[in-house]
């Protein structure tokens, strides 16, 4: 390059704040290597540069509109069937009435035959539940995929969003958390995600970042005010080749993002995403965080493990999820119209024929400490898986068709387990305790009322004794065995599940996208934890 371009270059960007010369056609935001390529440009005239911080702001600025719409319309444009936007269709809505009609004729003129085929049906449901839940926990036993570290200079650029929302209490903390990953600095690219009303987030973490690695991206206001949302506009900005989602209150393992990028080397393309594991470090705190952290064990020590053992769809956890950006981008981000995107994304990742699959670096997470916090959160848990079950069985034939048929029955179970189940089991267990009574259990009248008695005996030991070896399994490797007298109130938390279920309904009538906020950084104490290696 000639020093008079050279010069030109040093000129422009040092004096900056001054009217250029000439008009600039060209803007530029170079990092690393792209800085020597622009000083070896043979003519810079036209060239303005600018830092990448200043260069994302003014791009967001001069298209905060069309962001705001992308984030929010993106997967509803391109599939709006798969979107939770769309909601019922005219069709469906007019079927299910007169199905509904239908059947409270049935009932009224046939009470028992209906009784029966009602009793038959959830029974169905309830034993493909249980039996999944059975063979996902004795698959966990096997080893799971290691892969041999990657060198610094071969690991690629990691993105990190993290959506925040009235989060200015615990913003220290979360960049203390982040600060500690053991990943080369210039290879992380972190993006924060705040809503354009919450100033005091954005003061908090503009206070506290402590590197040009770190980006605080302002949502443009807009609906539907999601998670989801917020994600899908901090995706065009990821420079990463991979992206990871954390929430607020998360402190992941230093190694985590090693082991994964290490994964993802050494994969091939059909691996769609790493589910890290989920742990809660208050778990002593009080018997709901107690609940909460046997719950997560069960989930993402062993349910979650032995779904990916067995190759079969998962639905994902809300945080720690390891993506390749491209793939994210391929499948149109997330659904902002979903309150639970991370289920509905984990099946869409199915439908694509890409696996998910486990990685055994932990997360800590904060559980909640008070009923409500918890039944805030637990409904829109439920509302979600709701929308998704609405979503991806609208219809059931492009998803027999997407998915192997192992993969479909066993979608249609986890739809059993976590929507019908918590909104049933209360009509399940009064049937039985009264035929129990009465004595009709064990004295069926027809063969049909026998096999139909048989199945709700085995469906009532199976059923409980499936949830509690879950429970103890993830206990075990998660160092939670002084926990176990918890393992007495669990009827008492299947009660709570149950309510929450009902209240989804509800809220899912009257607010089906609204978004129930949970609040952080009120445990009184948090504890690292490390991994089991038992098995």
């Amino acid at each position: 390059m000639k020093p008079s371009n050279r010069a030109r270059l040093r000129v422009s960007f040092i004096n900056r704040p001054q009217r250029p010369t000439q008009p600039a056609l060209w803007l530029a935001a170079p990092r690393g290597r792209a800085i020597a390529a622009l000083l070896a440009l043979p003519d810079a005239a036209g060239l303005a540069i600018t830092t990448p911080r200043r260069f994302g702001a003014s791009l967001r600025g001069s298209a905060w509109t069309q962001i705001a719409e992308d984030a929010a319309l993106r997967l509803h444009k391109i599939e709006p069937r798969l979107s939770a936007r769309a909601g019922p269709s005219r069709a469906t809505r007019l079927s299910s009435g007169a199905l509904l009609c239908l059947a409270a004729l049935l009932a009224f003129l046939w009470p028992h035959a209906v009784g029966l085929l009602i009793w038959t049906l959830l029974t169905i449901a309830f034993s493909m539940a249980t039996v999944t839940r059975l063979f996902t926990a004795a698959a966990t036993f096997g080893a799971e995929a290691q892969s041999p570290p990657l060198a610094d200079r071969d690991l690629p650029t990691y993105t990190l969003v993290v959506p925040l929302y009235r989060e200015a209490n615990i913003a220290r903390a979360l960049v203390r958390a982040l600060e500690a990953l053991d990943y080369p600095r210039a290879k992380l690219d972190i993006k924060f995600v705040v809503e354009a009303d919450d100033s005091r987030t954005f003061a908090a973490l503009a206070a506290v970042v402590p590197g040009p690695e770190y980006e605080i991206i302002v949502a443009p206001p807009g609906a539907p005010r999601t998670k989801p949302r917020a994600l899908n506009i901090a995706l065009p900005f990821a420079r990463g080749e991979l992206l990871c989602i954390y929430d607020a209150e998360d402190r992941p393992e230093p190694d985590q993002l090693r082991r994964a990028a290490a994964r993802f080397a050494r994969a091939d393309a059909r691996l769609g995403c790493l589910q890290a594991r989920l742990a809660i470090d208050n778990s002593h705190e009080n018997a709901i965080a107690g609940l909460f952290a046997i719950d997560y064990a069960a989930l993402f020590e062993v349910a979650n493990p032995g779904v990916a053992a067995l190759g079969l769809p998962m639905m994902l956890g809300g945080t720690s999820n390891h993506f390749r950006t491209r793939t994210l981008r391929d499948l149109g981000g997330w659904d902002a119209w979903n309150v639970t995107e991370d289920a509905d994304l984990g099946l869409r990742l199915a439908r694509c024929d890409l696996r998910v699959e486990t990685l055994a670096s932990r997360t800590c997470e904060e559980a909640p400490v008070t009923l409500r916090a918890l039944m805030n959160q637990r409904v829109r848990w439920m509302k979600g898986w709701m929308q998704t079950a609405f979503v991806h069985l609208r219809d059931p034939l492009a998803l027999w068709r997407n998915l192997r048929p192992l993969a479909f029955f066993t979608t249609l179970a986890f739809f059993a387990s976590g929507v019908l189940s918590p909104l049933l089991w209360p009509y399940f267990v009064v049937v039985l305790a009264r035929d129990l009574a009465s004595g009709a259990l064990f004295a069926p009248a027809t063969a049909f009322d026998h096999l139909v008695n048989t199945c709700a005996l085995w469906l009532a030991i199976a059923g409980p004794a499936g949830m509690i070896w879950l429970g103890l399994l993830g206990m075990k490797r998660q160092g939670l065995t002084a926990l176990w007298p918890l393992l007495f109130l669990l009827p008492l938390w299947h009660v709570m599940l149950s309510a929450a279920a009902w209240r989804a309904i509800y809220d899912l009538w009257r607010n089906p996208y609204g978004w129930a906020k949970t609040t952080h950084g009120v445990a009184r104490r948090r504890m690292a934890r490390n991994i089991s290696a038992s098995r």
